[in-house]
């Protein structure tokens, strides 16, 4: 194992530059699956019973709902999104089909909209105070995660409906949990996913694009964390109700879902900025939103959902989203896993081009001290983090300083591909 740190002084930065020249045997990523990595061995898949994704889908809701024999149900989103899904036809398609339902505003608690056990005990006693048999999570991440826990509490039907495509989310069988003061909690797995996801593009088309971008960043730390759960051998996340490996579908969807996004993402950007459903938004939301899902669920992670983890302890000078926080990670994956210097300057072009971040100015952190970013380090190194799906091991003082390399790296890729904006 040889590791040459060079400190040069460059344009007023000090930028730790780490060579491997030789790391515990070797380069450690897998670039293409050639390999067939099932063993004799547990194998678990897991995903929404049904996922309905199309412009217009929301007329159909109703029908839908009532073919699960449902009669009743809550639905729940914050005041914008609740004013969306009602342009969308969702509660018209609820009259039609019969379905009754109840209309409830999330995060009106003194928490707000957070996903937490203070608004998760009072839509489960209003579900239950009202005779619902189902529930309908609509709007980002932290309705969706609210919606599964009440379902579970419930033991009800439930129904996601997300109107950003920023996560993978509403596939997933996992919420993450914070408390009232948003301070993060627990993971809290789920025996099922939804039983359906549908997902209306018309909707997603009309939100702003930045969100699909993170949505893309989000997928894109996949694109090493797959291949390094595959190479240890490690169980995937689908830890309800037996806890397995990754079946050879979750190989064959993280190779699609990273295809896609390469060949598709920025004629979907640009589809999302003139508000127009295209067949290339159509494959970047499917790849962010179900094909992430089965590649992270039923493959498993690594460092690049760690590291996001780890810049929570810096939130707030953080400028930046969790997709976007997930993208640096993984060009922080790849430097340590040994891919060359020129892919992971072709994965910077590319998410520039997209607008994602690749140096720290772009998170927010433009005067991070070291010790801050150590602390950054040792949060993502926690033990039980998904970083130590890797072969060999990390100190928090290389990772910290792996950070400084991917800044170098992308303040200079950034001088030539501009980061694309968006309007606020």
């Amino acid at each position: 194992k040889i590791i040459i740190i060079l400190k040069l002084l460059y344009n007023d930065y000090l930028i730790y530059l780490i060579l491997y020249s030789l790391y515990l045997g070797g380069f450690m990523y897998i670039s293409e699956h050639k390999y067939l990595y099932v063993q004799p061995d547990i194998k678990v898949y897991g995903g929404p019973s049904r996922y309905i994704q199309g412009p217009g889908v929301l007329k159909y809701f109703g029908d839908m709902v009532k073919n699960y024999g449902v009669s009743k149900v809550l639905v729940f989103a914050d005041k914008i999104v609740m004013d969306v899904i009602e342009r969308h036809g969702l509660f018209n398609s609820l009259n039609d089909a019969g379905v009754e339902y109840v209309k409830e505003l999330f995060g009106v608690t003194p928490c707000g909209p957070e996903t937490c056990d203070e608004e998760i005990s009072r839509l489960t006693a209003i579900a239950k105070e009202s005779g619902c048999n189902g529930v309908v999570g609509v709007g980002g991440g932290k309705a969706i995660d609210t919606a599964k826990d009440v379902a579970y509490k419930l033991s009800s039907k439930l129904f996601i409906v997300p109107t950003i495509a920023s996560t993978d989310a509403p596939c997933s069988s996992v919420s993450v949990i914070y408390t009232c003061d948003h301070k993060f909690k627990e993971y809290r797995f789920y025996p099922r996913a939804a039983d359906a996801v549908v997902v209306d593009t018309k909707v997603i088309a009309e939100t702003p694009p930045r969100f699909l971008a993170c949505g893309i960043g989000d997928a894109l730390g996949k694109y090493t964390e797959v291949p390094s759960v595959l190479r240890v051998g490690k169980p995937n996340l689908l830890i309800k109700p037996l806890h397995g490996k990754a079946p050879m579908l979750a190989v064959a969807v993280q190779k699609l879902m990273v295809e896609t996004i390469f060949n598709y993402s920025e004629e979907a950007i640009e589809s999302v900025e003139k508000k127009v459903v295209t067949p290339a938004l159509e494959a970047v939301v499917e790849a962010t939103t179900l094909l992430s899902q089965i590649a992270f669920e039923c493959g498993g992670l690594a460092a690049a959902h760690s590291i996001y983890n780890g810049f929570t302890v810096l939130e707030e000078k953080i400028r930046a989203y969790h997709g976007e926080l997930v993208f640096f990670g993984m060009l922080t994956e790849m430097l340590l896993d040994g891919y060359t210097h020129s892919e992971i300057i072709e994965m910077m072009k590319f998410g520039h081009r997209i607008g994602l971040p690749i140096n720290l100015s772009e998170i927010g952190l433009e005067d991070v001290t070291e010790e801050e970013l150590l602390h950054v380090a040792q949060k993502a190194l926690a033990p039980g983090e998904t970083i130590h799906n890797k072969y060999y091991s990390i100190q928090p003082e290389v990772l910290a300083k792996a950070f400084r390399v991917v800044d170098a790296i992308g303040r200079e890729v950034a001088k030539t591909v501009p980061r694309r904006t968006f309007k606020r």
